[in-house]
C-alpha cells in the first residue's frame, strides 16, 4: 500500500488541532531556543560579520583568528541547538502519539541519551554526500565543469542521505543500535527511493523555502517576533509530518 503523503499532511494538522498544548510547549522550545542563538551572535560575533554569517555570503579577508574561532562556535553552537531541540520535539511528539507523555522533563533526558548517537549517524549518512558537494564547489570555485567522478559522487552521496535520512529519527525513538538502526531504515528503503526522494524535497526544500520568505518579511522587531514565532510553527509542523511519514514507513516495511 502506497504513502499517501496528503493523508499524512491532513493526519499532521489534525494532531495539531487535538494536541494544542504540547503545540504552544514545543512552539515554546523553538522561540527560546530563538532568543539564545541571538544572544550567543550578539556576544561572539560583530554586527557586520554576523550579517555575513546569517546571509551565508563570502567572509572577507584578514579576519582576526580569534574572530574565525568565534564564528566557527557560533555556527557548531547554533547548530547543535537546533539538532536538539529538533529531537526533543519529536521524542515529545512520539510519546504524546503513544500516550506515553509525562512532560518536557522526561523527554529532554530521553533526548539527552540519544542525541550523540543521532549527531554521529548524521554525520556518517552526509559525509558521502558532503565529499561530492566540496568537489563542486571547488570547481566553481575554479571557474571550471565539476569533472565526471565529482558528479558521480555527487549522485552517490544524494541516493545514501535519501536512502538513509530517517536512520537518526529510527535510533532517536527506539532503541535499536546504530547499525541496527542503518540496517532497518537500508532495508525499509528497498524500491522506495522514490518515496524517500518525496519526503526529503517536502521537509528539506519546500518547508525551508517556507522560513526563508517569513524571514525576508522581518522588516521590524515586532514582526521579527511574530514571525520567530511562525518559523517556529513551521519547524514543529515539520516535525510532526517527519514522524507521521517515519511511522508508516517503517510500519509498510
Amino acid at each position: 500500500m502506497p504513502i499517501n503523503f496528503t493523508q499524512i499532511i491532513k493526519d499532521s494538522w489534525n494532531f495539531i488541532q487535538n494536541e494544542k498544548l504540547t503545540l504552544v510547549k514545543l512552539i515554546g522550545l523553538y522561540v527560546v531556543a530563538s532568543f539564545l542563538i541571538v544572544l550567543l551572535q550578539s556576544a561572539l560575533l560583530p554586527e557586520q560579520i554576523a550579517a555575513i554569517v546569517l546571509n551565508q555570503d563570502g567572509l572577507p579577508k584578514n579576519i582576526p583568528d580569534e574572530l574565525i574561532s568565534n564564528i566557527i562556535a557560533f555556527l557548531l553552537s547554533k547548530q547543535f541547538m537546533n539538532l536538539f531541540i529538533g529531537a526533543w520535539c519529536l521524542v515529545t511528539i512520539n510519546q504524546v502519539s503513544r500516550r506515553a507523555f509525562m512532560s518536557l522533563t522526561s523527554s529532554f533526558f530521553a533526548s539527552l541519551k540519544r542525541i550523540w548517537g543521532m549527531i554521529l549517524l548524521s554525520l556518517l549518512i552526509f559525509i558521502p554526500l558532503m565529499i561530492g558537494l566540496t568537489g563542486v564547489f571547488l570547481a566553481n570555485q575554479q571557474n571550471i565543469s565539476p569533472s565526471t567522478l565529482t558528479m558521480f559522487a555527487m549522485i552517490i552521496g544524494v541516493a545514501l542521505y535519501v536512502r538513509l535520512c530517517l536512520a537518526p529519527i529510527h535510533y532517536l525513538l527506539t532503541e535499536s543500535s546504530l547499525s541496527e538502526s542503518w540496517k532497518t531504515i537500508w532495508y525499509a528503503g528497498k524500491g522506495r527511493l522514490s518515496i524517500l526522494f518525496i519526503f526529503c524535497l517536502l521537509i528539506y526544500v519546500v518547508m525551508p523555502m517556507i522560513e526563508n520568505i517569513l524571514v525576508s518579511l522581518s522588516i521590524n522587531i515586532f514582526v521579527e517576533i511574530i514571525m520567530m514565532v511562525l518559523i517556529a510553527f513551521v519547524n514543529v509542523f515539520s516535525l510532526i509530518i517527519s514522524y507521521r511519514f517515519y511511522t508508516l514507513f517503517v510500519s509498510k516495511a
